[in-house]
């Protein structure tokens, strides 16, 4: 065998891409109200594509988000617990806590 052949058949180990999965594993958020009721919702990551879509569908003349078109999608696109929209939150506490944990759960897949 020439040291070619004896390079050639030394193969140390294969480098693999880095495999992200961004589609799996939902995740659990449950807010708690002044009764200490559970307020339950199941997040989906709703692909790549969606998430940028639901970013530009939301953004303004003036480059600003709307926030009433963001959140609605949201609601829409993330939350697979059960089908809800903006309106449907009039009698639901935790709002605010409720579209932080879904931006953030937003960020860390798209990142």
């Amino acid at each position: 065998m020439t040291k070619a052949e004896e390079k050639q058949t030394k193969v140390v180990g294969k480098i693999e891409p880095q495999k992200v999965d961004r589609l799996g594993n939902n995740q659990e958020w449950t807010f708690v109200d002044e009764n200490g009721f559970e307020w339950k919702y199941t997040f989906q990551f709703p692909g790549v594509m969606k998430a940028y879509e639901m970013l530009d569908n939301a953004r303004m003349a003036n480059g600003q988000i709307a926030k009433s078109i963001l959140y609605n999608e949201y609601l829409q696109n993330i939350v697979v617990s059960e089908k809800l929209e903006l309106d449907d939150m009039n009698d639901r506490p935790g709002l605010e806590e409720l579209f932080d944990a879904m931006d953030l759960f937003l960020g860390e897949r798209i990142s």
